[in-house]
C-alpha cells in the first residue's frame, strides 16, 4: 500500500483503529505475550513525574498508558489526545470504571497540530502512535512544543530487534503468523498494517536522530524485551 499524502495515510490509519479498537487492548496483550504492561511502567517511570503535575498522553488510544500514569501517581491531571473517537470512546469507558475520569480530560485531535499551549505541561507521553502518524518528527516536535523547560518527552514503540533469535522469531512472526490471525478474525486488512507499518518504521536508531534533531537534550533510548519495543526519552532544554 502506499500513501500519496500525509492525509491519505491518516484516513487510512482512522479506519483501522475505528475496526480494532473494542479489541484493541486483548490484541495487544497477546501479541506482547503479556509484556505490554511492564511496558507501559517502565514508560511511565522515565517521565520522572511527581505528585499533582500534568501529563499529556499523545494519541492515547484507549488510555491504556493513561490509566498506568495515574497507577504510579494517582494526583495527576492527564490530558489524553486521539484522532479516533472509537478509540476514545473505549478508554472513556476504561477511565469510568477505574474511577480517573475527575483526573483526565480527553480530547480528539491530531497529534502533529496539538490543541494546546507552548509549555503547559511537565511531560508528554505516547505508545504505539510512531508508526501511524503521518510525520514522527512533527509529532515529536508538538510533544516537545508543549512540555515544559526540563521536562520529558517518552515514547514507547514497536522496535527493529537486533538479538540474534529474538530477530528471526520477531520477523517470522509478524510475517507469517500474523496474517493467518488476520484470516481467522476476518479482519485481513487491520493485522496487515501492524507487519506493514513496521515495515515503514524507521526504528529505534531513526527515532532517536528525530529527537535529537527537535532539540530535545540527553536523547536516549532503552529496548525491552530483546529489542521488541523501544522506549525514547529525550529533555525539553531548558530556556
Amino acid at each position: 500500500m502506499e500513501f500519496k499524502t500525509h492525509d491519505d495515510k491518516k484516513a487510512y490509519v482512522q479506519d483501522v483503529f475505528s475496526h480494532i479498537a473494542k479489541h484493541y487492548d486483548i490484541m495487544n496483550t497477546l501479541l506482547s505475550f503479556n509484556q505490554d504492561a511492564r511496558w507501559r511502567r517502565f514508560a511511565i517511570e522515565q517521565l520522572k513525574l511527581t505528585e499533582n503535575m500534568r501529563l499529556a498522553d499523545i494519541a492515547c488510544g484507549t488510555c491504556m498508558l493513561t490509566k498506568t500514569a495515574l497507577e504510579v501517581i494517582p494526583s495527576l491531571y492527564v490530558e489524553g489526545l486521539d484522532f479516533s473517537p472509537e478509540m476514545l470512546a473505549v478508554g472513556q469507558n476504561r477511565l469510568e470504571k477505574e474511577g480517573y475520569t475527575d483526573r483526565v480530560t480527553l480530547t480528539q485531535g491530531d497529534a502533529m497540530d496539538l490543541p494546546y499551549e507552548s509549555h503547559s505541561f511537565d511531560g508528554a507521553v505516547s505508545g504505539f502512535a510512531l508508526r501511524n502518524v503521518p510525520s514522527i518528527e512533527q509529532t515529536i516536535r508538538e510533544m516537545k512544543r508543549v512540555v515544559k523547560p526540563g521536562g520529558k518527552v517518552v515514547t514507547l514503540e514497536l522496535a527493529k530487534p537486533t538479538m540474534f533469535g529474538f530477530k528471526q522469531a520477531y520477523y517470522l512472526y509478524f510475517e507469517k503468523i500474523l496474517p493467518v490471525l488476520g484470516k481467522l478474525s476476518h479482519d485481513q486488512s487491520s493485522y496487515a498494517w501492524l507487519p506493514e507499518s513496521l515495515r515503514r518504521y524507521v526504528g529505534q536508531e531513526g527515532v532517536l536522530q528525530i529527537f535529537k534533531d527537535v532539540g530535545l537534550e540527553d536523547a536516549k533510548y532503552f529496548e525491552l524485551t530483546g529489542g521488541i519495543v523501544a522506549v525514547h526519552v529525550g529533555t525539553v532544554p531548558e530556556a
